[in-house]
């Protein structure tokens, strides 16, 4: 077995614990450090002192592992970084030590020197950009052109807000700035290639002003009124900020599910419309027993189980006529107009 990612970051400047603990000699040649946190099989060792002590405590813990739980401990993945000019990878973060005598307080003292900081890897916001994007260009999402506008807009919002609030302690997660901009134009260039018009259009149409804790902010809002005096479904897209905040971060490894699949068939059951048609009242669901039978080698595909398919879902609520002409293998009707 080997064990999994591991870092150790060693640094020889001592101001941060300077800082905090008022050394009578701050370059005190025998001070050292050693700081130790572990989340699951991840870990990171924190050490004030040489190189050379850092390279033996990455010694000893191999040794450990290989002798005791019989573990290899992995070379590639685990580094030892410097903490001022380099950064170490843990959950996700870049953990550095922060340098710069350019930031001074209101008393004019340097400010953040020693201080631990986290950020967001450049990489990660290149890879989080990725699915959205096609030849360095944001393009529309096809498997979501089936989708309402309102399960469209929630959806992209969901997702990004994921990525934001786990990044919130990082100082530079203003950089998810680009991400926001890559999926805002994959979104609305997916809702244009739905309704089959152009993205001026759809900025006209959905875009809207909202009040939010840092004033008022532009956002693209679906709105879906219900019976009964019911407050109306409101799907958005924005108002999501980007200040550094450490106080109310949250790291949460089990994020939200973005489709509950089960309460989603239901919603579309009582929504009594046909989901290819449009056509409302005395609808049936049109079920498959695994996706892959949608795209089985040798098979002549159908239209129909193209727009399966394509809707990533074993299940599609239609109506009666279209539920006959699925099962008579007759191509789908030309859909009512919206």
């Amino acid at each position: 077995m080997v064990a999994e990612h591991s870092t150790i970051l060693f640094s020889r400047n001592r101001l941060y614990h300077y800082q905090r603990t008022r050394p009578l000699t701050p370059n005190d040649p025998d001070y050292r450090r050693l700081h130790y946190v572990r989340y699951a099989d991840d870990f990171l060792l924190g050490f004030s002192g040489p190189q050379s002590e850092a390279e033996e405590i990455k010694q000893k813990i191999g040794e450990f592992l290989q002798n005791t739980l019989k573990l290899k401990l992995s070379d590639a993945k685990t580094l030892i970084t410097h903490a001022r000019t380099g950064a170490a990878k843990f959950l996700g973060y870049e953990v550095c030590i922060l340098q710069n005598d350019q930031k001074h307080d209101r008393r004019g003292h340097r400010s953040i020197n020693g201080q631990v900081g986290l950020r967001v890897p450049a990489e990660l916001v290149r890879e989080k950009c990725q699915p959205y994007m096609q030849n360095g260009k944001p393009i529309h999402l096809a498997i979501a052109l089936h989708d309402s506008d309102f399960s469209i807009v929630a959806r992209y919002q969901q997702e990004y807000r994921g990525v934001v609030e786990y990044y919130r302690m990082a100082y530079n997660c203003h950089t998810l700035n680009w991400l926001r901009r890559v999926m805002e134009l994959s979104m609305l260039k997916t809702l244009a290639a739905k309704f089959k018009t152009s993205v001026a259009k759809i900025v006209k149409h959905y875009k809207a002003t909202v009040k939010t804790d840092r004033g008022l902010r532009r956002v693209f809002q679906v709105t879906v009124e219900r019976e009964d005096g019911k407050k109306p479904l409101i799907a958005q897209w924005g108002g999501v900020s980007l200040a550094w905040d450490i106080g109310t971060a949250v790291l949460n490894d089990q994020p939200p599910i973005v489709w509950n699949k089960r309460t989603e068939l239901l919603e579309r059951l009582l929504a009594d419309t046909c989901e290819h048609c449009g056509a409302t009242g005395n609808v049936e669901v049109h079920h498959v027993r695994h996706l892959k039978d949608l795209k089985r080698e040798g098979q002549v595909h159908s239209l129909w189980s193209e727009l399966m398919a394509a809707r990533h879902r074993k299940t599609m609520v239609l109506c009666k006529s279209c539920h006959v002409d699925l099962h008579a293998g007759r191509p789908p009707r030309r859909k009512q107009t919206e």
